[in-house]
């Protein structure tokens, strides 16, 4: 049984997938298991992914019919056999030393998580950079209700970025069908008694390609991202002294609802945007009854009249509501 188990979900990645698997290969921490989950690539994904498998005993690849990141994930997770287990997704790449930096830490740390800053990596021309975290323990109870909702790149979001301890995290899996289904895997794995300690170096290269997943849009990402942070505001709603972040939450929200108008194309699409607008109005209604700052108060009234309409008048509306805080 090898110590960490190694998740990749591939789909439609033959260009970078190599890349993926060699920086894998290069571990300095040698006692890994890479588990390749096939998620019905039609592209040569699946024969590279087998190629490398015949060429390494550590290699296992599973072919499956497309179902999505979160069940391509589970798969692995389901056939993982290490004591800790982490996640790389096909078309990105890892520095030699991830795997070594974060057992390393994760061991004399005694915790649950070991996460580390990364890079991201842009193939339109954008200038790279890293998210800057700096190294420390910190228990699950700070990320969920603080430091989850800072602007940091997702660096409490992404599930990638991380070493779990399979002990802790056996039984979580992600939600099936969901696109961002990093927000909802953060949101379980966040209410936990757990505790995750973070290095401060870039030990993970995330790659912007404009026909990634994530980077087209549609009308049921939005929703989906929406749901997850319903569920975290209606968490927060629990406990007066979380009305700030439940606030900070929702004005998050109007984004994606403003974004999931503009993408409304039949009647089905129509009616699921006016529930999430009504979900959104039922909040406001919540936190109006709250112990928020007067500029909140006033700031809720105008967004209750029409959540979309508010965020359509600008980025920089929503950093003056986020500036309230």
């Amino acid at each position: 049984m090898a110590e960490i188990s190694i998740i990749v979900p591939v789909y439609q990645v033959e260009k970078y997938i190599r890349q993926c698997i060699e920086s894998i290969l290069a571990q300095t921490f040698t006692d890994f298991e890479l588990i390749l989950v096939d998620d019905g690539s039609k592209d040569n994904s699946g024969k590279i992914c087998d190629e490398y498998a015949e060429k390494d005993k550590r290699i296992r690849v599973i072919h499956k019919e497309n179902d999505g990141l979160s069940d391509a994930r589970n798969k692995g997770l389901d056939n993982a056999s290490g004591n800790y287990f982490m996640f790389v997704d096909g078309d990105d790449y890892i520095a030699p030393n991830m795997a070594e930096c974060l057992y390393k830490k994760i061991s004399e740390a005694k915790v649950d998580i070991a996460a580390c800053n990364y890079r991201y990596i842009f193939e339109d021309g954008k200038k790279d950079f890293s998210t800057e975290n700096k190294a420390e323990i910190i228990n699950a109870n700070e990320i969920f209700y603080n430091r989850k909702n800072e602007r940091n790149y997702g660096f409490w979001t992404v599930a990638w970025n991380k070493l779990y301890k399979a002990e802790t995290f056996k039984k979580v899996r992600f939600r099936f069908g969901k696109y961002h289904e990093d927000e909802f895997w953060a949101n379980d794995i966040y209410q936990m008694d757990i505790k995750a300690v973070t290095v401060s170096e870039s030990l993970y290269y995330y790659r912007q390609r404009g026909n990634s997943i994530m980077g087209n849009k549609n009308i049921r990402k939005c929703f989906d991202i929406i749901e997850a942070f319903e569920e975290r505001i209606n968490v927060y709603l629990k406990e007066e002294k979380y009305s700030d972040q439940a606030y900070k939450v929702l004005i998050y929200s109007l984004e994606y609802l403003n974004e999931s108008k503009k993408l409304i194309k039949n009647e089905e699409d129509k009616e699921q945007f006016i529930d999430k607008k009504r979900k959104i109005k039922n909040i406001i209604k919540k936190l109006k009854k709250r112990k928020l700052s007067k500029i909140q108060k006033v700031s809720l009234v105008i967004i209750g009249i029409n959540p979309s309409l508010v965020f359509s008048v600008g980025i920089k509306f929503r950093g003056l509501l986020e500036s309230f805080l």
